[in-house]
């Protein structure tokens, strides 16, 4: 089954020898998340990958908060723009920094096993309980709200790559910072943290996701279909549909995560509103063939509660 395979996708000759480019941002934790693709598909195939690194809009511009920059997708859009133009075969992403609306050209053709999908806290002192006025770092609308409603504290944007934002906690700019857990665990980092977790602190949608891109039905896709992941791509649909009936993006404050086994699924949505107030709510159904319709409707629910609340704020 497996020559059968490796034939059908490659073919003969000079085909068979023909090498992937992945393209991939240039941070070490990009180029971690590239390696598990790479071993992920050298594992399956007899092929050579090649990896390209980029920056990116989001890398280089680093002077203001995600939710303040004048387009969605800054981390993916050079990237897709070279797959496009055929410089790259496939590219690898943090799956939670890709925008919903996509090129049509392009498809997310595979999703790795899903590591941490939570946030944690980390803290040069203690991590169970925050001072009053204790300076928190993040750029996220969502985290900045979710502390809020539990810890008195001061909230202040942050940017940079993880070794960036560390440096900047051991430097005494922050007294916490918040960050992917997920990342933290790929790098190998020993630091001093706490999980976030349970109400509210929800996740932002497939945080701790690895995805690969590829042209639309080519052979990279195909390839890459032998390595999605079955129970983590359920996750991803289920929090990118959820997201999708809500609206969302970098500038709004939506958590959503979805936990797929192959009988059920469960899901955690969290919509913050104000330091004061927010939604959270949670959904168990059966993986059977009308599952997705339950979430769509568990969506609607929530975003009629949020667009009620948002009403009579105004009215008010």
């Amino acid at each position: 089954m497996r020559l059968l395979r490796l034939l059908r996708l490659f073919g003969r000759g000079e085909e068979m020898a023909r090498k992937i480019i992945l393209g991939t941002r240039g941070s070490k934790l990009a180029l971690k998340q590239a390696e598990k693709v790479v071993k992920a598909l050298t594992d399956a195939f007899s092929v050579e990958v090649e990896v390209k690194t980029v920056k990116s809009f989001g890398d280089i511009v680093q002077d203001r908060a995600l939710y303040e920059m004048p387009t969605r997708g800054v981390f993916v859009k050079k990237l897709d723009a070279l797959l496009i133009s055929r410089k790259i075969d496939i590219a690898v992403h943090s799956m939670k920094d890709i925008p919903l609306e996509r090129p049509p050209s392009l498809e997310t053709a595979a999703v790795l096993p899903r590591d941490s999908p939570y946030d944690v806290l980390i803290s040069n002192g203690s991590v169970e309980e925050m001072p009053e006025g204790a300076v928190v770092g993040t750029s996220s609308v969502r985290r900045r709200l979710q502390m809020l409603h539990r810890f008195p504290v001061n909230v202040k944007d942050i940017r940079g790559n993880v070794d960036t934002r560390l440096r900047k906690l051991r430097n005494g700019e922050y007294d916490a910072i918040i960050l992917a857990e997920a990342g933290i665990q790929r790098l190998g980092l020993e630091v001093n943290c706490k999980r976030l977790c349970g109400e509210p602190f929800v996740p932002a949608p497939n945080q701790g996701i690895i995805a690969v891109v590829s042209r639309l039905n080519s052979r990279e896709s195909e390839m890459l279909r032998e390595i999605d992941d079955a129970e983590t791509r359920a996750e991803a649909s289920a929090e990118e549909e959820v997201l999708r009936i809500l609206g969302g993006g970098c500038a709004t404050p939506v958590g959503i995560l979805a936990k797929a086994t192959k009988s059920e699924i469960k899901l955690e949505v969290y919509v913050g509103i104000s330091p004061e107030k927010y939604i959270y709510k949670g959904l168990k159904v059966r993986r059977d063939e009308e599952y997705m319709d339950k979430v769509r409707a568990f969506a609607m629910k929530v975003k009629s509660m949020k667009d009620e609340i948002v009403r009579n704020k105004i009215k008010s």
